[in-house]
């Protein structure tokens, strides 16, 4: 339900305008004149204006002209007399969202009223989700004082003023750390101090998109390409065009789709899936991952070419046990943030606290702190935030230790395949067939690990892990 205003000095027709509009489910308030006009809008604000040319004391276009200069953000449907197209195109001009003719049908005014509401929706949509990525533009602080962090935002800093220019190369940079270092902080403080920091930041995770369609996905498809495919469909390189790609977990993308990657990454030109001409894009690619691309290129499991493009500007953050005070830093950070949330005056942080956080590693890091933080703020009573509410212990037990493998030459059971499985096999057994936990063991992402358990043939028996010595 919508308040609609209506404008026009014909009885007549203003009557079956409400009626009409009145079925429809809308609320009709009519006037005849443009003072009556301003005057009922300055006691409340329609979602739509119907509005005659031709008034007695004035003309249609110049009344919305006027609510315009008066800040009133209201959509105005001009109604015309048959053949005035003129008038109709000048009205567009000055900001009309539609125009009738008389004599018009009750139908198509329903229908305009419905598309301008829509509109308006659409428009309300957008205006919050701008407001939303200003806020968190605004918000985006890195929390961090230690002389590595400084060396790492000033490098950010240059790398955002690099740009690149349509169909000659895209600017790529590679951001490297363990899990939870903040690489997708450090991604969006890029896009952010860019040039460009209105354009889109889409954040892909590429573990998150089967194999078989990844391709589809980055580059988009012609409509018939396969059998799914009943419309086009644009790519996430188009989706990011003069603003940021930001693929997480790069090590998972398969090999074939690293290929075409790279050839966009070079030219700044691309093909649809099924398509004949080229595109151009011209953005910002940012990767990241936790693991040792170094290694998964010698092991041919990730392109060198690919690898040596993006590592042209490579950021490497360091894990939060080794930034020194930039813990505390954050640990308050954390508490006010989560305090505002649970609508909770911030904790102190007493010595035993403190001491307590410093001894622990945060093999999670900055991720795990913020997670600890949340329940820690949660549960805890009292003004200070005692060490029991963190909820971790000042060591935490060592991984599991696995045997290590026996090697006798002599059986000819030492190539790296057999070696590989056996290892697999044990780690699977260590974590009684979770693959996540057995990928952690082994320093390697889930995907890889499942890749190369059916390349080995090597069957998940899902049971209970092996306790831990």
């Amino acid at each position: 339900m919508a308040e609609v205003l209506i404008v026009d000095d014909e009885e007549n027709l203003s009557y079956s305008m409400r009626l009409g509009l009145q079925r429809a489910g809308h609320v009709c308030h009519i006037v005849e004149t443009t003072a009556a006009a301003m005057a009922l809008c300055a006691e409340r604000v329609p979602d739509v204006a119907v509005v005659d040319v031709q008034l007695p004391d004035g003309d249609g276009i110049d009344l919305m002209v006027r609510m315009r200069e008066r800040g009133l953000d209201v959509p105005v449907i001009i109604v015309t007399a048959f053949g005035s197209v003129d008038r109709a195109v000048a009205a567009m001009k000055q900001g009309a969202v539609d125009f009738i003719q008389k004599p018009l049908s009750i139908e198509e005014l329903v229908l305009a009223v419905e598309r301008c509401l829509e509109q308006r929706r659409i428009r309300n949509r957008l205006h919050a989700y701008e407001e939303s990525q200003r806020r968190e533009s605004g918000d985006l602080r890195i929390i961090g004082q230690c002389p590595r962090m400084r060396e790492i935002l000033a490098f950010a800093d240059k790398i955002a003023a690099v740009e690149g220019e349509p169909g000659v190369g895209l600017t790529a940079t590679l951001l490297l750390g363990e899990t939870g270092t903040g690489k997708e902080l450090i991604a969006r403080y890029i896009h952010h101090h860019s040039r460009r920091p209105d354009r889109p930041f889409v954040h892909v995770n590429c573990m998150a998109i089967p194999q078989h369609l990844f391709e589809a996905e980055l580059f988009g498809y012609e409509q018939g390409t396969f059998t799914d495919a009943k419309a086009a469909k644009k790519g996430l390189l188009e989706m990011a065009d003069e603003g940021t790609l930001f693929l997480d977990e790069i090590g998972d993308m398969p090999s074939a789709t690293q290929a075409k990657l790279l050839v966009a990454i070079e030219t700044g030109r691309f093909r649809r899936l099924g398509a004949t001409t080229e595109r151009t894009v011209a953005m910002r690619v940012i990767v990241a991952t936790n693991r040792d691309l170094h290694r998964s290129v010698e092991a041919g499991e990730f392109r060198a070419d690919l690898y040596y493009r993006l590592k042209m500007f490579c950021v490497e953050l360091p894990p939060l046990r080794e930034r020194g005070d930039d813990l505390l830093l954050l640990a308050e950070h954390f508490l006010e943030r989560f305090s505002r949330k649970f609508r909770k005056a911030p904790p102190a942080l007493p010595p035993e606290t403190r001491a307590m956080m410093r001894s622990y590693p945060w093999p999670g890091n900055v991720r795990e702190l913020a997670n600890v933080l949340q329940r820690a703020v949660l549960v805890n009573e009292g003004p200070v935030l005692l060490p029991e509410s963190l909820g971790i212990d000042r060591a935490p037990p060592a991984g599991p230790r696995m045997a290590p493998p026996e090697f006798d030459f002599a059986r000819n059971d030492c190539t790296l395949v057999a070696v590989e499985r056996r290892l697999i096999r044990a780690a699977l057994e260590r974590t009684g067939g979770n693959v996540s936990e057995a990928a952690r063991l082994l320093g390697i992402s889930r995907g890889l690990l499942r890749r190369r358990i059916e390349r080995s043939g090597i069957e998940v028996d899902v049971r209970r892990p092996v306790p831990r010595k």
